[in-house]
């Protein structure tokens, strides 16, 4: 049986092509981007190179992230998109800040020092993170949610409401503003 596909078909698309395709197929139709660890990082640096999907963006969930703002200190259009309200970072508890007080002891378990307003307590999914300096430095003034879990890799599970919350509040306005 003879195989139609080339190899020429087989070949991974080279990442700028991709990001073509996708700028042009999507001029008209909104995107919504969960953006999770070192993706949300990949993602923000792509930005800075290729801004050409900004656009189309209409809503980013970072879950426990690692872009840092200060990235885009030469690009202030970017770095404005992300610390608007269509961007939000749901974090679990397993990402450390200067908040953290979580010790570690002998045998390696963290010791949680009680507290219930502390980040070492799980707090629940989609309750406010009051951030701090250190936070607001890397992050920027991003709408910060708790995921729901200590556990990084649970994240887009446990956050899973408050991140498609997110999306649904910016489908509404997209849909609010194609009335109008």
């Amino acid at each position: 049986a003879s195989n139609n596909m080339s190899a020429e078909s087989t070949k991974p698309m080279p990442r700028q092509q991709s990001v073509n395709s996708l700028s042009t197929s999507t001029q008209s139709s909104p995107i919504y981007i969960l953006a999770h660890s070192a993706g949300g990082g990949q993602l923000v640096r792509h930005l800075r190179e290729d801004s050409t999907l900004l656009p189309s963006i209409k809503a980013i969930a970072f879950t426990d992230s690692s872009h840092n703002v200060q990235w885009c200190k030469s690009q202030p259009t970017l770095m404005e998109f992300l610390q608007q309200k269509n961007c939000v970072y749901v974090r679990s508890n397993d990402v450390r800040s200067s908040q953290s007080c979580v010790k570690v002891s002998s045998r390696g378990k963290d010791i949680q020092c009680g507290d219930e307003r502390c980040s070492c307590i799980t707090q629940a999914s989609g309750k406010l993170v009051n951030t701090d300096n250190f936070w607001e430095h890397r992050f920027g003034k991003i709408k910060t949610l708790w995921a729901g879990s200590p556990d990084h890799s649970l994240s887009n599970y446990a956050g899973r409401f408050a991140i498609f919350d997110h999306f649904d509040e910016h489908a509404k306005e997209e849909a609010t503003d194609d009335c109008h």
